[in-house]
């Protein structure tokens, strides 16, 4: 069947887009498999890596899966926070969603090394240590943001922005910096760009996929130094009590049981379903599965998750009807483990066929689809891809055929 025949492509293909990163000033002492084969995206990403690491640990790679979280680590080592994309200058912008808690997880789930778990929880409460500082908002939830308060990088990065939007180029230098500011935020999240924020104002908000993300290394920690350190545990559990309050007080919609993104500076919630809203039943801490079953029902169309509500502008990468990777992952494994199986199954299924059927037309994997196919163009060319594609197509593949394997 030709969903095999997907599963056998992804298998032989992994080794093929091994790459190295060495430039005059910096140099990667790990080999590292990137989002593509070929293509623009040759670089070691930080959230995609995340969900390639799902697909090759699905294959029994442990050890492309580790030299990949290997090489994060040395970039957070090196720079102070996980870059977005792993290369001399990738620290000089922004990180991107942390994520580096669950791949150290699912490594050690296979390695089941003690001392190497033991130094990646170090290097983890480092990273977190730079989210809580650097990206902590009045209110006391996290945000997005960028690593670079100079100028000229600023106006750069909105010019470099507006080429692919377009947006004007006729504004002064101080407000293309200023708006960079947002533009930096905006992909720090990943979804660069995004109708979550309606007049590109990121820095305005708090994020509910961060702050879900911040309470799973909380939680994750906390589990961790369980009858180690317990002044620690107990630490880190109160840091998950105080998020899970504040995130109740500001994102948690109760007439609707979902949690949205909350602009703090105009004190009012998002009403923007985005895929984003899945992470608190992710993470355990949402409970109403009414809730999600709403949320399922207004993002699916049969074969994934759309990236966003439709707000009536389709300009966007990751806006409707655009369906990601990352995005059917964290709704599948969301529904899954609240409960809502057959929904977890329709939407695996949906996803499987979809590539599957553009994999017969095209002989290979994209970078993100709609209900036709292969999404349009929209700010880039659309890349052929393996790295998150693959990961999560593994996941579904192994999740609906396990029998048959």
């Amino acid at each position: 069947m030709q969903e095999r025949k997907v599963k056998e492509y992804i298998e032989t293909s992994w080794d093929k887009a091994v790459t190295e990163y060495s430039s005059s000033s910096f140099c990667l002492p790990y080999s590292f498999v990137p989002p593509c084969i070929n293509g623009e995206f040759r670089v070691l990403y930080y959230w995609d890596t995340y969900f390639t690491n799902v697909g090759l640990l699905a294959d029994g790679r442990l050890d492309l899966a580790l030299d990949n979280v290997q090489s994060l680590l040395y970039a957070l080592k090196t720079f102070g926070c996980v870059p977005n994309c792993v290369k001399e200058n990738g620290a000089d912008y922004a990180s991107q969603p942390p994520l580096l808690g669950l791949m150290i997880r699912d490594i050690y789930a296979v390695s089941k090394n003690d001392e190497w778990l033991a130094s990646a929880v170090a290097d983890l409460e480092t990273e977190y240590a730079f989210w809580m500082r650097e990206r902590i908002t009045p209110i006391g939830l996290n945000q997005y943001a960028g690593n670079t308060q100079d100028e000229s990088l600023l106006a750069g990065y909105y010019e470099y922005v507006a080429e692919r939007l377009p947006l004007p180029m006729d504004i002064d230098r101080r407000e293309k910096a200023l708006r960079g500011k947002h533009f930096l935020a905006e992909g720090e999240s990943g979804e660069d760009f995004t109708p979550r924020y309606a007049r590109h104002n990121a820095l305005d908000y708090v994020q509910i996929d961060l702050n879900a993300h911040l309470y799973g290394v909380e939680d994750f920690l906390s589990a961790y130094y369980l009858g180690k350190d317990e002044v620690k545990s107990e630490e880190y559990r109160a840091r998950k009590e105080k998020r899970l309050a504040l995130l109740n007080t500001y994102c948690y919609d109760e007439e609707q049981g979902v949690y949205f993104d909350y602009d703090f500076l105009a004190k009012k919630r998002s009403n923007v379903f985005c895929a984003a809203c899945f992470l608190p039943w992710f993470y355990g801490f949402a409970r109403n599965t009414v809730g999600l079953k709403m949320l399922f029902e207004r993002l699916f169309g049969g074969n994934g998750i759309y990236a966003c509500m439709d707000v009536g502008d389709r300009s966007y990468q990751w806006g409707y009807p655009n369906i990601w990777a990352p995005h059917q992952y964290f709704a599948y494994e969301a529904l899954k483990k609240n409960g809502l199986t057959a929904e977890a199954n329709w939407l695996a299924k949906g996803y499987v066929s979809l590539l599957a059927s553009v994999f017969e037309k095209t002989g290979a994997l994209w970078e993100r689809y709609d209900d036709g196919g292969v999404a349009p163009s929209l700010e880039y060319t659309t890349q052929e891809m393996l790295g998150w594609t693959a990961g999560v197509y593994n996941h579904f593949y192994n999740a609906l055929y396990a029998v048959q394997k």
